[in-house]
């Protein structure tokens, strides 16, 4: 029992990862109603194996979406940093080339 709700709780959190890869990747916000979503189907699927293990397995779940959820607001900051510092990078480039052309002339 433990190993199966181990196994769906890995599940879960790998398809919340492969969830916040993509939708970064695709150049938008991950939705947290989408990871929601998908630890809902999951703990339908738990349901079945008894009160006692959707209780564990809702708790897991939540810790879950939380690390998601952390981790998706990570990668955001970490992108707009990253976009931020090349916008700075590209302007100091461009104001150098132009001044250099222009000490060229």
């Amino acid at each position: 029992m433990k190993k199966i709700l181990g196994l769906l709780c890995f599940a879960a959190i790998l398809a919340a990862a492969y969830l916040v890869v993509v939708q970064v990747r695709e150049g938008g916000a991950p939705a947290a109603d989408v990871i929601e979503s998908e630890a809902g189907e999951i703990v339908d699927q738990v349901k079945e194996y008894g009160s006692a293990a959707l209780e564990q397995a809702d708790e897991r779940l939540e810790n879950a979406v939380e690390q998601a959820d952390e981790a998706i607001g990570e990668a955001v900051e970490s992108a707009v940093e990253g976009a931020k510092q090349g916008f700075i990078q590209s302007i100091k480039e461009s104001v150098t080339n132009f001044l250099n052309d222009l000490a060229s002339s």
